[in-house]
C-alpha cells in the first residue's frame, strides 16, 4: 500500500509506430557510422533549446496498480523481450545516467537509465542517438518520461554497440542501428512529462546481495538495472580480480576495470576512476574502506578480448587496441557476463577512507 500512495504508475509495454526524423548533419543510422564515434552534431536540429527541450508534456497523475504484481513490464521486459520487439515505458523516472555528448546545436547522444517507481528494483538501459525523434533531450535524474523504442539485448561481441564493448549482452531501449530484424525498424522517441527529486536507492536487498564468486555467476539478477546500496562497513578485498582485468590476454596489462569489496562484491569504476581512484590505493597496499557502503547502478559487465591479438602502436609505445573482438566473456571463467555495481560518482555514492 505505502508504494501506492507514494509511487508512480506502471510502465507499459505496447506495440509503437515510430517516425523518422531527419538527422542532424544529414547523417543517420544507416549509415554505418559508429553511434559515439562522431564530433557532435554540425546541422539542422531545431530551435528550442529549452531547459526540456520541448519535450515538456505537463505534471502526470502517477497511480500504482492494486494488486502490486510480482514483476513489472520493465522485469518482463528483459527477461522476456526479444530483439526488434517495439516497447513503451510510461512513467518511468531517470535514476542514472551513464554518459552524455552535447552537439553544437544543441542535440544530445545519451545513454541513461530509467526505473517505473512502482517496481524500483527493475531498471532499463536506453540508449539515445542525437538523430532520434527527440533530438535534444538530455537527461537528468529525477525526470519522469515516457521512453518509446526497439528492443534488443545488445550482441555478444558487442558489433551493435561500439565502441562500448562491456555493455555487450545488456538489454536496451535503443533505435533500429545495426538491429538487423526483418520487419522491425524505429528510433527513440521521449516525452518528459515532469521532473522531480531523485528516487530513492533500494536497500531491501537479499543476503549476500552482489556475490558473483569471482564472476562466475549471475547474481541477482532481478535486480538489474535498478540503483542500490550496499550498505557498510566494506572494504576492498581484491584491488586486482582477475575478472575485471582489461586485456586478459595480455600478460603485460596492469589494467583493471574496478575492485572486489567484502561480500564478494564486483565494483565497476568507468565513472570514478579519474576522481578517486582508491582502486589503485588498496592496490599499493593500503587499506580502503567504505563505512557507509556503495551505491550505484546494478547492471551487467562483460569482457570481449582480442580476436586478432591486438595492435601496437605506430610509435612502437606500449598503447595497445583490438581491431577485432569476440564474443564477451568474464576472464578466467566460463560465464559470459556477469552483475556489477557501478557508482555514479565519488560522493555520495562511494565515499571511502584509506590506510597506509
Amino acid at each position: 500500500m505505502q508504494l501506492r500512495k507514494t509511487l508512480g504508475a506502471a510502465a507499459l509495454i505496447t506495440a509503437a509506430v515510430f517516425a523518422s526524423a531527419a538527422g542532424c548533419s544529414g547523417r543517420d543510422d544507416d549509415d554505418g557510422e559508429t553511434p559515439d564515434s562522431g564530433p557532435g552534431c554540425t546541422g539542422a536540429c531545431g530551435t528550442d533549446a529549452g531547459t526540456d527541450a520541448g519535450t515538456d508534456g505537463g505534471p502526470t497523475t502517477l497511480n500504482c496498480p492494486d494488486p502490486l504484481p510480482a514483476v513489472g513490464p520493465i522485469g518482463t521486459l528483459r527477461t522476456t523481450g526479444q530483439r526488434g520487439d517495439k516497447a513503451t515505458l510510461t512513467n518511468v523516472v531517470v535514476t542514472a545516467v551513464s554518459n552524455v555528448s552535447r552537439g553544437s546545436l544543441g542535440d544530445y547522444i545519451a545513454r541513461f537509465w530509467v526505473v517505473n517507481p512502482c517496481f524500483p528494483k527493475e531498471g532499463m538501459y536506453v540508449d539515445k542517438y542525437f538523430t532520434d525523434v527527440t533530438t535534444n533531450y538530455e537527461p537528468v535524474v529525477g525526470d519522469v518520461l515516457t521512453v518509446s523504442g526497439v528492443f534488443r539485448r545488445f550482441k555478444a561481441d558487442a558489433t551493435d554497440n561500439l565502441p562500448n564493448n562491456r555493455d555487450a549482452y545488456r538489454p536496451v531501449l535503443k533505435n533500429d542501428f545495426l538491429l538487423a530484424v526483418q520487419g522491425s525498424s524505429g528510433k527513440v522517441t521521449i516525452t518528459k512529462l515532469s521532473s522531480g527529486p531523485a528516487l530513492p536507492d533500494v536497500t531491501n536487498l537479499p543476503a549476500n546481495f552482489g556475490n558473483s564468486e569471482g564472476g562466475t555467476t549471475k547474481p541477482n539478477a532481478d535486480y538489474a538495472g535498478a540503483r542500490v546500496h550496499i550498505p557498510g562497513p566494506l572494504t576492498i578485498t581484491n584491488a586486482t580480480p582477475f575478472a575485471m582485468k582489461q586485456r586478459p590476454e595480455d600478460p603485460d596489462s596492469g589494467t583493471y576495470l574496478g575492485f572486489e569489496v567484502t561480500g564478494g562484491v564486483l565494483v565497476g569504476n568507468y565513472k570514478t576512476f579519474s576522481s578517486c581512484d582508491l582502486r589503485v590505493t588498496a592496490e599499493d597496499g593500503g587499506t580502503v574502506t567504505f563505512p557507509n557502503g556503495i551505491r550505484g547502478v546494478y547492471e551487467t559487465y562483460t569482457n570481449p578480448p582480442c580476436t586478432d591479438g591486438g595492435v601496437v602502436a605506430a610509435d612502437g609505445g606500449s598503447s595497445f587496441r583490438c581491431n577485432a573482438y569476440g564474443e564477451g566473456i568474464i576472464p578466467g571463467t566460463t560465464n559470459d557476463y556477469t552483475y556489477v555495481v557501478y557508482p555514479m560518482n565519488c560522493d555520495p555514492d562511494m565515499v571511502g577512507s584509506a590506510a597506509p
